[in-house]
């Protein structure tokens, strides 16, 4: 068991998606099971049992707020005053990812999957629908309960992996993800990859390639989903850079530039091959414009490696290339392949 607390400071104003009901059509009157908007964003924050579960995409910061039968009119967006039904009551919540933390570990993740959450008190369940996933603003509301509101916890489930949250002590019980809740920040610093670096074509002009890796570090939960056993993923950075590619007929007479339009990535961990390989769309660009057309492309890399693991990572590249000019009279191709090795030592 722990207990988690954090203070992010709210980003902006969130409406509740339409999915939060509050009446029922056919009685006129609230539910067991409805979710009720509350009239503030944050309602219930710095009243209530605050709470922290991490997941993979950020930590969720919840406020749970004392049982009542009763909510007036000022606390609700319907603006009318709410009588819990006998024998039920209303659990108020307010929850929200924190901005300092949301999408921090996005770059590593290719999972559509989302949170499912359920409120379970005096032994029954309640599906409540998941928080806005945006990292801005809260969300708060009641939900109307049967019985009276007793032991009531969060069951956080992530692809899998489900957390027990005690609203009433606010303590969390992490099971296989506690690991996400000591994670160091991700490792931005660069390091440029190994001099020998070979090339599948020759080029008389030497070409301009450049390449570098972040630092490793390791995550519970990474590609499509959480390691194996409990254990963790290895996860590294890549950045390449290929300039220009020229090529001279051997009299030296005539030759032929291109520029590169398609980059493809391999990796490996010794001989291990990458679990999942994500190509970052914002820092890829080829031809890049901006650098003298130019390719630029980064990948996140994941591999399921032990704590001992092999230092030498090898990226094999594959770039299309097109022809952008030709001189003394070469019939030069219109399109040309080209591989590109390169190694890196992880530290």
């Amino acid at each position: 068991m722990r207990l988690r607390r954090s203070s992010a400071t709210l980003l902006g104003l969130l409406l509740l998606g339409s999915t939060l009901s509050a009446c029922s059509e056919e009685t006129g009157g609230i539910e067991v099971g409805d979710v009720v908007p509350a009239r503030q964003d944050a309602q219930f924050e710095g009243e209530g049992v605050e709470s922290v579960v991490a997941l993979p995409i950020g930590q969720l910061e919840v406020t749970a707020g004392a049982p009542v039968t009763e909510v007036s009119a000022k606390d609700t967006r319907q603006l009318e005053k709410l009588q819990a039904p006998e024998g039920s009551v209303f659990v108020p919540i307010t929850w929200q990812y924190d901005a300092a933390t949301f999408g921090a570990l996005a770059a590593y993740i290719s999972t559509e999957a989302t949170p499912a959450i359920d409120l379970v008190a005096d032994g029954a369940s309640y599906r409540l629908p998941a928080p806005e996933q945006t990292g801005e603003g809260a969300e708060s509301f009641y939900v109307l309960v049967q019985g009276d509101g007793d032991e009531p916890r969060l069951e956080v489930d992530f692809d899998g992996v489900t957390q027990q949250v005690d609203l009433t002590s606010g303590e969390v019980e992490a099971g296989r993800a506690e690991a996400l809740y000591d994670l160091p920040k991700p490792r931005t610093k660069r390091l440029p990859c190994a001099g020998d670096t070979s090339y599948s074509r020759a080029a008389v002009r030497a070409a301009r390639f450049a390449c570098s890796t972040t630092r490793p570090f390791r995550l519970p939960y990474a590609g499509t989903g959480w390691a194996e056993d409990g254990g963790t993923w290895l996860v590294v950075t890549v950045r390449t850079t290929l300039g220009l590619w020229n090529e001279v007929a051997q009299d030296l007479k005539s030759g032929a530039v291109y520029y590169a339009d398609g980059i493809t990535g391999t990796f490996r961990l010794g001989d291990t091959e990458a679990a999942a390989v994500i190509k970052d769309p914002r820092n890829t660009a080829c031809p890049d414009r901006t650098d003298q057309g130019s390719c630029t492309g980064e990948f996140h890399v994941v591999f399921a490696a032990k704590r001992k693991h092999p230092r030498t990572l090898t990226i094999e590249h594959d770039y299309s290339l097109r022809l952008a000019s030709a001189w003394g009279g070469k019939q030069a191709e219109e399109v040309l392949d080209l591989s590109v090795t390169a190694h890196a030592r992880l530290s």
